[in-house]
């Protein structure tokens, strides 16, 4: 059995949140407000576990070829307007449908692009501890017969993440009968410490669930089925878009094009989580053993990509992980 996330983590999600105005700010003072660099990549980073170490491959990868990464960390609404005026370049953490609200009036605007989707397998939805689905609770369409048992609660992430705006949708539209219904926001620690705290005792709680996560090792969890498709087509799937500023393909192809190539499964990304959330292991470590062991999938995303001085960009990422 997994552990949850230690204080050390837990910490560290607090630094940032509390940090969060200052760097939002950051992304908008004039000096930054200006057209992508050559060779470099500034890459906004919401504070999620999955895209934290996401980005940090990217970044692990990317660097020994030459380039330079800004890490700009700020929340997704904040980075989604950084993509759009040029203080942004990069983002890997684009949900759709959960997030479309947020990034996809800048892509209708031509102010942002989708370069492709970097994750596969993944998914939301309502969920619920095992002992609640097996007492018949299974689909969202059942959610008013059991309002009482969860006190017309439902909890969910920070204000402002996809998750948090598919449930502020079901509340103000009254979908599934949630009309009358409460959200409970917190950060992903928080609610899962409700989560574990609730069904130690097996309460009934109904919470924001998503793959990849470690939530799904560490809890006996079930998602609800989605019929009207609140969370998604096909009960809850989603798609995970990298974003690019409208112009950076032009001044950066090289690093484009490895964008444009960078995809995993939901499950090595569940992995990352784990040794980088659970484990407490620098991202920086999580990343290079990876890549050190994954040579083959790196080469899938660096084949043709040349370095920032015009080398093989794979013999060059051999070279610094002795591969």
């Amino acid at each position: 059995m997994l552990k949850l996330q230690h204080s050390t983590r837990r910490s560290r999600g607090v630094v940032a949140a509390g940090l969060a105005v200052g760097l939002a700010a950051a992304l908008y003072t004039p000096s930054t407000l200006a057209e992508p660099k050559e060779g470099t990549v500034r890459l906004g980073v919401p504070a999620w576990p999955g895209v934290e170490i996401k980005s940090a491959v990217v970044q692990h990868i990317l660097e020994p070829l030459g380039y330079t990464v800004n890490v700009r960390k700020a929340s997704a609404p904040i980075i989604y307007r950084g993509l759009a005026d040029g203080s942004v370049d990069i983002n890997m953490s684009a949900w759709s449908p959960g997030q479309r609200s947020s990034f996809g009036p800048y892509v209708e605007e031509g102010k942002v692009l989708e370069l492709a989707e970097n994750l596969r397998g993944a998914t939301a939805g309502f969920a619920v501890p095992d002992y609640v689905y097996e007492a018949g609770l299974q689909s969202d369409t059942q959610i008013t017969e059991y309002a009482e048992e969860f006190e017309r609660k439902v909890y969910c992430i920070d204000p402002g993440s996809g998750a948090n705006e598919v449930v502020k949708k079901a509340i103000n539209e009254d979908v599934y009968g949630m009309g009358d219904w409460e959200i409970v926001a917190s950060s992903t620690s928080g609610m899962l410490a409700q989560v574990k705290k609730t069904m130690k005792n097996e309460g009934w709680i109904m919470f924001c669930g998503w793959r990849p996560h470690w939530m799904n090792v560490i809890h006996d969890m079930k998602y609800l089925k989605d019929p009207k498709d609140l969370w998604g087509p096909n009960g809850g799937e989603s798609r995970v878009y990298t974003l690019a500023t409208d112009s950076y393909p032009d001044v950066n192809p090289e690093i484009a094009t490895f964008f444009k190539r960078f995809q995993v499964d939901s499950s090595v990304q569940s992995e990352w989580i784990y040794q980088y959330a659970y484990e407490e292991r620098e991202a920086e470590a999580v990343a290079q053993e990876w890549i050190r062991a994954n040579m083959d999938a790196v080469e899938q995303w660096l084949d043709g990509v040349k370095t920032a001085d015009g080398g093989d960009a794979m013999n060059a990422v051999r070279e610094a992980y002795g591969g």
